[in-house]
């Protein structure tokens, strides 16, 4: 039952991540990271799948194998965050203290990403 479970909640994310590809505002990396963790307890078989998809595989074996972001997947996640979150405070929030969380949670969210490595760790000799 509990591996039906992570099968449905695995195919749930990596819907809502794929619409994040056409979507603003969806993101998809985490979404797919989220569905490869659902998989990897539910069905090797559908694990194996999206780690060799053409389009999702390289984000989850990059994070898988150290937590990589690529520095292009890096610039565009900041440039789009704060685009959307200065958007969002100049024009959509009118609350000081909405606006500061935005900004806030935005500043927490780009640092995370720019402090993963942007390259794989190199394996250490046996």
């Amino acid at each position: 039952m509990i591996r039906k479970l992570y099968l449905v909640l695995g195919l749930v994310s990596l819907s809502i991540g794929f619409a994040g590809i056409f979507l603003p505002l969806v993101p998809t990396t985490p979404l797919v990271l989220l569905a490869a963790f659902f998989f990897s307890r539910s069905s090797p078989r559908t694990h194996r799948w999206l780690r060799a998809h053409r389009r999702f595989g390289p984000i989850l074996r990059d994070w898988e194998n150290g937590q990589v972001i690529r520095p292009g997947a890096k610039a565009a996640a900041v440039v789009l965050m704060f685009g959307l979150v200065g958007y969002s405070v100049w024009f959509v929030v009118g609350s000081p203290y909405l606006q500061a969380l935005l900004i806030l949670s935005s500043l927490g969210v780009a640092l995370f990403v720019l402090s993963r490595p942007s390259t794989t760790p190199p394996s250490s000799p046996r």
